[in-house]
């Protein structure tokens, strides 16, 4: 069930350079959302853009949920100024979610902004299962996490600056060998280059991956047909009645990588 709700902010903080968290209350969706699915925001009703801001949640209870976002348009900057007892017109949860196997180990790798679907995973399975944790991003600067290999956390940058040096996709080649991963699965959200390396290194070698993709979308429901991805499969989806594509809002956003041809949209 997809719900619309007038949400309040009860926090909005910098958790990182140029980094946000929101925590906003919800009557409905937050009880009902699994990880992996997302919402659609309308930061204020003065906004005068017909595009929604589609965002994944990286916590939820059952009365509130947390999403990190990075300003870098007219919506997200609206939702930096964010104040408490604000409020945002919220549609959701949409899509799909992740579907987590029960007999291999978590690798669950979120670079950037693009955590965010990643740590609701981790939240929703790290007491239950084996899991191990990467973070990425440019510096050290952008991270809000610890590195800490003790716990199977591990932090990357580009710059070297914090953690292992280089991006995700490296930093797990670093720690895993290539027979390591028989008995693991990943789960990837985060900037395109890095998903698509992931991508095809999980379909060369045969591993199982599944990938959050991020795209952008105008309505999130299927109408506006934006925000296509295209198929290895030539079969058809019962959510859309092309051949050839899906829709990301509706038919992911999760994906396994030997479904989808590409992650760069």
């Amino acid at each position: 069930m997809i719900y619309n709700e007038i949400s309040k902010v009860i926090d909005n903080k910098e958790i990182a350079e140029n980094i946000f968290e929101a925590h906003l209350s919800s009557d409905n969706l937050s009880k009902i959302a699994k990880p992996g699915q997302f919402i659609n925001i309308l930061p204020s009703s003065s906004f005068d853009k017909t595009m929604r801001r589609p965002m994944s949640l990286s916590y939820q209870d059952s009365n509130s949920f947390k999403i990190i976002y990075k300003p870098i348009g007219d919506g997200t900057r609206i939702m930096r100024s964010w104040k408490e007892g604000d409020s945002a017109d919220i549609i959701g949860p949409l899509g799909n979610a992740w579907e987590v196997s029960k007999n291999k180990e978590a690798i669950l790798l979120g670079g950037g902004v693009g955590i965010a679907p990643i740590l609701n995973l981790y939240n929703n399975i790290e007491s239950t299962h084996p899991s191990h944790l990467f973070f990425g991003a440019r510096k050290k600067e952008e991270h809000f996490i610890d590195h800490n290999p003790d716990k199977n956390i591990y932090i990357s940058t580009d710059d070297g600056s914090a953690g292992i040096k280089g991006n995700l996709f490296e930093a797990m080649k670093s720690i895993f060998d290539i027979n390591d991963f028989k008995d693991k699965s990943i789960y990837v959200c985060g900037p395109p280059m890095m998903m698509e390396a992931v991508r095809k290194f999980s379909v060369e070698h045969d591993i199982e991956c599944h990938l959050a993709l991020e795209t952008i979308m105008a309505c999130g429901i299927g109408i506006c047909q934006g925000c296509t991805v295209e198929k290895c499969s030539d079969e058809s989806s019962t959510d859309t009645y092309r051949n050839k594509y899906e829709l990301v809002c509706m038919d992911g956003p999760i994906y396994k990588a030997n479904e989808v041809k590409t992650c760069l949209l």
